[in-house]
């Protein structure tokens, strides 16, 4: 099991398929303790747990950092993920982060509107999962 950011981030991008819009779980629980136990500022473990679809991990984390722009970018998208499209549209709406889309309420309602995605929606997630791991790895120390 990967136990350095670099090794988790590339463990992440080799996933397939694409994340699902709404997980049900974390798509890899060895991989949840091993981001837990990183030595990372908060919001890198926050979104590495995201982009594991560990939602509940990243919600704890953001939750407990309310108000800061990348916690709240952080719980607009775990909302959006877990199908609470009003919550998520609440925070995106909240947030001044620089990676928030001046279209993230239209792609709120796109997930929720999907049923049973070509792929495109699939795409974009995983895009901005990774951007925003990019970001907080590079910005937050």
């Amino acid at each position: 099991m990967p136990t350095s950011t670099d090794a988790i981030v590339e463990r992440l991008l080799a996933r397939k398929p694409l994340p699902p819009l709404e997980p049900k779980a974390a798509w890899d629980a060895e991989l949840a303790a091993a981001i837990a136990g990183l030595d990372e500022h908060r919001f890198v473990i926050a979104a590495l747990h995201l982009a594991n679809d560990d939602v509940a991990s990243c919600h704890r984390i953001a939750q407990a950092s309310e108000g800061d722009a990348t916690a709240d970018l952080l719980h607009a998208t775990l909302h959006r993920r877990e199908g609470d499209y009003w919550n998520a549209k609440y925070w995106y709406a909240r947030t001044q982060h620089a990676l928030a889309r001046a279209d993230a309420a239209a792609f709120v309602d796109a997930c929720e509107a999907a049923k049973g995605s070509d792929g495109k929606l699939e795409q974009r997630q995983w895009d901005e999962l990774l951007e925003l791991v990019r970001w907080t790895r590079e910005n937050c120390v």
